[in-house]
């Protein structure tokens, strides 16, 4: 089972992302319901890390994340690329993502080791597709700030025409 944990957007962030999205020149946009800030990508996973994986963060409490969105972010290469923003959310987030790590090496899950690089996916392209109209786009914007109350467990299920995401547990973040 492919999971991952997430921050989810508050719906004052949606409004104004489906907004960009409608100006990008180029790519698949990444559905209204499947916007979050990922904060942990864990793979495919045996069903029995579900259980593991709810009880340590079910136990996790955090405040609410102040979020900026701004500043064009591209991920990707050859075999495909993804555009958005980057996510500013100061020592909250860091702090979250912190918290969300040790969670799962305490619930016995392997976490790649790689750079923290928060951003909000909005678009897919294909391999070799030119992002910089997208780029450019995105370049100045700016939405928040905004703050995300909530994070969860979820599943991606991975089709043709993209994933499509399930929530497995959400978690509320403390006001």
């Amino acid at each position: 089972m492919r999971l991952f944990i997430a921050l989810s957007l508050p719906p004052d962030a949606r409004g104004p992302l489906t907004a960009l999205q409608e100006r990008l020149p180029v790519g698949r946009p990444v559905p209204e319901e499947n916007l979050h800030l990922t904060l942990a990508f864990l793979g495919d996973q045996p069903d029995e890390a579900v259980e593991a994986l709810h009880d340590a963060l079910s136990t996790l409490r955090a405040p609410a994340v102040p979020l900026t969105l701004s500043g064009a972010a591209l991920f990707g290469g050859k075999s495909g690329q993804a555009v958005g923003l980057e996510a500013d959310g100061g020592k909250a987030l860091t702090e979250m993502f912190d918290r969300v790590r040790s969670r799962l090496r305490s619930a016995g899950v392997r976490v790649e080791r790689r750079r923290f690089r928060p951003h909000v996916t909005l678009a897919r392209l294909k391999g070799g597709a030119d992002a910089s109209g997208a780029l450019s786009v995105l370049a100045g914007a700016s939405i928040g700030p905004v703050v995300a109350t909530s994070f969860g467990l979820f599943r991606s299920h991975l089709n043709r025409d993209g994933a499509i995401y399930e929530a497995l547990s959400v978690y509320a973040l403390v006001l």
